[in-house]
């Protein structure tokens, strides 16, 4: 008991989360991303045959932009969800490319 009470210190977090700047900048970003997206179509700024492959880009981007922001994937402790995600999109990549070629090849 005595070796504790001589270094009492201030639990701190394991991980920061970076304060109420950084989920302001998240949001703005995601309602830009949705902007864009919506902009390319309402007032077809992007050619026809690109809007729907810029689109997706922009969901892509957003994805991972959300996972890294919203779900904390940048920061330390989190490597066993980022390997799952990460594993979980490899097999619905490869699944959808198979099913691809399987039914158009």
């Amino acid at each position: 008991m005595g070796a504790s009470t001589h270094n009492e210190e201030v639990r701190k977090p394991k991980v920061s989360h970076g304060g109420p700047k950084r989920h302001l900048v998240a949001f703005i970003g995601s309602l830009v991303l949705t902007a864009l997206a919506f902009i390319a179509v309402a007032f077809q700024v992007v050619p026809a045959a690109f809007t729907v492959p810029f689109i997706v880009g922009l969901a892509f981007v957003q994805a991972f932009f959300q996972l890294y922001v919203w779900m904390h994937m940048d920061q330390k402790g989190h490597e066993f969800a980022r390997i799952s995600i990460f594993a979980g999109l490899f097999v619905v990549v490869v699944s959808v490319i198979v099913f691809v070629f399987w039914v158009w090849i």
